[in-house]
């Protein structure tokens, strides 16, 4: 059996009995075309199982590659082929992937007639399920699904298992379609030349191997198979190069502990770093009080001289102990002097998260340097992860022939690990609610305690228990939710708002929370509530420098912009900005609306991305009955070119989800199933479905209310702008 690499390859050939070769090339679509390959799932292959998060990263990233250079390729990775018993070509790996862009080429379809070359051959879908005839009627044809949905578009009692293998599609679909939308909102986006630039510029890397390969010692060797180096341990290795050998260590640790996203830094530098929390913690003066407790919020690790802390521990295990070091300890004993015995309890915290990548947070932290060091004015970098060592190599400040260059990247890794504390204090994680059984955001405070005894021969023990629990402070979950709603409102892959934030906590110019989501909110008002056009990569630099006394000269006009009944045109983000001023005024409104506090307080912002009708746009026969506005004011909004169904006040932005896609449901079926349900997953809503009927007149009335709490909450924050 020989390996080769090819780059024309006969994939008849590869297909027979005959061949014995492992070949691997890359593809395009449109090779696939030519090639006419027609790709079979096995059925050893788990079903497709990709949600929102995964999807929308996918398609942003796409997004983003063709908005910055359309005439460059994209690799999405690497699928592994095999020939099929069927005369079809088995995806042996990479399905998931790969039937996410058959999903996001078919919805393109629709407006791009190329890409059906690549999502059929001939009348059938060009990808196949073996032994799931389910899944590939759907795919051939998404009606097929009216059958197992009743007349509101809800899934027939009892029919659930039966269709398990169509749900995640359809779903998949939605999702697809609901972001393509939103991306189309923007005018820089054109969506025929993005379907041809998927079709001609996106790459996948195919290893093709023979039909009587052992597939149980293929995918041993594919989970076996060694890590490849990703792109943020190859730049830690050439900008610790500019370190002198001694400090090296040092600095390798903290790089280290920073990398890992997914745990809280001061669990991560302990373990990283080989320490003991009394190393960390004993220079704070509350740990020298028997039996006292300490939060984060009087307690400062950014205060920590880490690498003096690291350069003593490197020290002692690099020496050993001589005779006199052993003669002064024994000294110091004989003097009287009582031996202590320090314990450590085990680090409680729940299971988290990182809203974003290493690599991302290191593009973060390298504009922050950049605007510590060049300042106003300067050609700010982008967060692409795929071009992180692109970003330092081009920065003469980090090249080899710049004469101060140890200098620079000790002062960039010093600036990682205090940008690092800060994200863990003041930033949102994705954290594992017990409970729920789920993710949640949240920011979790660290809180130290220790307690001393002491043992009736003249010694004591000393234990520290160091744990993350979530925080009960009233700003503190306002700030979480100002975030949630940024992250979900904002590019998941990107996060700008994270550079202005990171450089405001940096410069340590707040007293208290309260003064940190002052500021987020004016930074997200200045920077999202507005008619800016100009790239966030530069927006969210530039705002560092920026006199407030000109913030918010560019604000949305809060009614002139509510008052167009957009419709469906209304960008997520407006949806989103609201469900955060609706809690910033949850006691009152819940106190004018007579509704249920104790479920506003439970509220929580989740994955949001499509704009649908609370009234239906469609009515079904039975519900023609049910007047939404009267026929006299119906004319003249239509002579205003108006259409009422598309006011603001009868719009809400839903979860994802498939039962929206089939169905019209009238009002009452909306409210009871909202009314049904344990937990809020909209504010909006809860407002509009506190009412018995639903009608033009209620929308109008809604739509002023929101206005009107718009418009209040942005007189707030321009008076803390003021003082």
């Amino acid at each position: 059996m020989r390996a080769l690499l090819s780059k024309d390859v006969n994939f008849s050939a590869l297909t027979t009995e005959k061949n014995q070769n492992i070949v691997a090339s890359l593809l395009t679509l449109k090779k696939v075309v030519q090639a006419g390959i027609h790709f079979n799932i096995p059925i050893y292959q788990r079903l497709y199982v990709w949600k929102i998060n995964q999807i929308q990263t996918l398609l942003e990233d796409l997004k983003n590659a063709f908005l910055n250079n359309h005439e460059l390729d994209y690799f999405l990775g690497g699928i592994m082929l095999s020939s099929s018993i069927s005369g079809k070509i088995d995806l042996v790996d990479g399905q998931q992937r790969f039937t996410t862009l058959w999903l996001i080429c078919d919805t393109l379809s629709i407006e791009n007639e190329t890409l059906k070359q690549f999502t059929y051959v001939g009348e059938e879908p060009r990808i196949h399920f073996s032994i799931r005839d389910k899944a590939q009627e759907y795919l051939k044809d998404s009606n097929s699904f009216r059958q197992f949905l009743k007349e509101n578009g809800e899934i027939i009692n009892g029919v659930e298992s039966e269709i398990s293998e169509i749900i995640p599609l359809a779903e998949g679909r939605k999702i697809v379609a609901d972001i393509l939308k939103e991306f189309s909102k923007n005018e820089a986006f054109d969506v025929i030349e993005f379907g041809n630039y998927i079709f001609s510029k996106v790459i996948l890397s195919q290893t093709f191997i023979p039909s009587n390969s052992d597939m149980n010692r293929v995918f041993e060797a594919m989970n076996n198979r060694g890590k490849q180096l990703e792109h943020h341990e190859l730049l830690k290795s050439k900008l610790l190069e500019q370190i002198s050998k001694e400090k090296r260590l040092t600095y390798s640790l903290i790089w280290d502990s920073c990398s890992d996203m997914n745990s809280f830094i001061e669990k991560s530098i302990k373990d990283v770093a080989d320490l003991n929390w009394k190393d960390l913690f004993s220079n704070f003066g509350f740990l020298k009080t028997n039996g006292s407790e300490n939060t984060d919020t009087k307690y400062r690790l950014d205060q920590l001289d880490i690498v003096k802390l690291l350069n003593n521990q490197n020290q002692q295990q690099d020496s050993k102990k001589n005779l006199l070091a052993i003669l002064s300890e024994e000294q110091s004993t004989d003097n009287g002097v009582l031996s202590e015995e320090v314990k450590e309890n085990e680090y409680s915290s729940k299971k988290i998260r990182s809203i974003i990548a290493f690599p991302t947070f290191l593009l973060h932290t390298l504009r922050v340097f950049h605007a510590n060091l060049y300042g106003e004015g300067f050609n700010s970098i982008d967060v692409n992860d795929k071009k992180l060592i692109e970003h330092f190599q081009g920065d003469t400040f980090f090249s080899d022939d710049e004469i101060d260059n140890e200098k620079n990247v000790v002062e960039f890794i010093r600036l990682l690990w205090d940008l690092r504390i800060l994200f863990d204090r003041y930033v949102i994680k994705w954290v594992y609610n017990d409970e729920l059984k789920e993710e949640v955001h949240s920011i979790d405070k660290l809180q130290i305690s220790k307690n001393n005894r002491f043992n009736k021969d003249g010694t004591s023990s000393e234990t520290i228990s160091i744990q993350r629990i979530e925080s009960t402070d009233e700003k503190i979950k306002d700030l979480v939710a100002l975030q949630g709603m940024l992250y979900h409102s904002q590019e998941m892959i990107t996060q700008y708002w994270l550079t202005p934030f990171l450089d405001f906590l940096s410069k340590q110019k707040f007293k208290s929370e309260d003064d940190i989501l002052n500021e987020l909110e004016i930074l997200e008002h200045e920077l999202f509530y507005s008619t800016y056009s100009d790239k966030l990569k530069d927006r969210t630099y530039n705002v560092i420098f920026k006199d407030k006394s000109v913030y918010f000269k560019h604000a949305l006009d809060t009614r002139s912009y509510l008052e167009k009944s957009y419709g469906t045109s209304y960008p997520n983000y407006i949806f989103y900005k609201l469900e955060y001023v609706l809690w910033k005024n949850k006691t009152s409104l819940c106190q004018k609306h007579s509704l249920n506090i104790a479920k506003w307080h439970e509220y929580r912002m989740t994955a949001k991305n499509s704009v649908e009708h609370i009234y239906p746009q469609n009515s079904k026969e039975e519900n023609k009955h049910i007047e939404y506005v009267n026929a006299k004011i119906f004319e003249n909004l239509v002579e205003k070119e108006i259409n009422p169904l598309d006011e603001f006040g009868n719009l809400v932005l839903i979860s994802p989800g498939m039962n929206s896609e089939y169905s019209n449901k009238p009002y009452q079926e909306k409210k009871g199933k909202f009314d049904s349900k344990k937990d809020i997953d909209s504010l909006k809503s809860a407002l509009i479905f506190k009412h018995e009927k639903w009608d033009y007149k209620l929308a109008i009335n809604h739509r002023e209310e929101m206005i009107d709490i718009i418009e209040e909450y942005s007189k707030r924050l321009k008076s803390h702008l003021i003082n």
